[in-house]
């Protein structure tokens, strides 16, 4: 009787102490550059409590990085609803201006009605790259600026050889990067505040480090 009580006590704690799954969904554009770098950022935190899907929109624009992310977050709540299956924790989408001013603040203004949270890069997700090698706060007329920049930054890190071309598409940039990435950290928050008092363009700007450290975060909950 005792040894059966027991073991039923054992398993009521094992059962309390199961932690419940956490559901992240990320979606981004549809190049390379943001998709391959948030893979690669899952697969090295290695979470045991979080799944973390990663999903491109099929065009390029903010508003098509917001329009997919309801349409996935639509498809999981009809899912939860008819199977019972787990909804969505947290939804973000990660987009950059990049010149497309009306699309952008349209893409704002619908993940935030929609309770989607919106990261942001002015004028391109490059900026978070660039903020790995330098601190700096000097505005970029656009991507191609902000790529010019990053790659003399690369070379003199010897991250690229002196006739490389950097390269949207590489799947290693997150491993090249890693061994800076606080470094990327303190400078985006270094950014972020001088932006505040800067509120007229926020160029250059980048959130992608406050996904980062959501998504490292989750490590204390394993």
């Amino acid at each position: 009787m005792s040894k059966r009580g027991k073991n039923k006590n054992q398993l009521q704690r094992g059962k309390a102490n199961k932690k419940r799954i956490k559901y992240i969904l990320i979606v981004v554009e549809g190049q390379e550059t943001e998709y391959n770098y948030f893979n690669s950022l899952k697969d090295d935190l290695k979470l045991k409590t979080t799944e973390i899907q990663v999903a491109r929109a099929s065009g390029g624009s903010p508003l098509d990085v917001v329009e997919k992310a309801k349409s996935l977050l639509q498809e999981k709540i009809r899912l939860s609803n008819k199977q019972g299956n787990p909804k969505y924790d947290e939804v973000f989408c990660v987009f950059d201006q990049d010149n497309q001013m009306k699309k952008y603040h349209q893409a704002l203004i619908e993940a935030k009605n929609n309770n989607i949270q919106a990261i942001t890069s002015i004028p391109c997700f490059e900026v978070w790259f660039l903020l790995h090698c330098c601190n700096t706060s000097s505005p970029f007329s656009d991507c191609k600026e902000v790529c010019k920049k990053l790659e003399s930054e690369f070379k003199k890190l010897r991250f690229l050889k002196p006739k490389e071309c950097y390269e949207k598409k590489n799947s290693d940039w997150y491993k090249i990067l890693k061994p800076k990435l606080q470094n990327a950290i303190d400078n985006a928050e270094k950014l972020e505040k001088y932006q505040e008092n800067n509120r007229e363009n926020f160029n250059p700007s980048t959130k992608v480090h406050i996904l980062v450290k959501i998504l490292q975060n989750q490590k204390h909950f394993e």
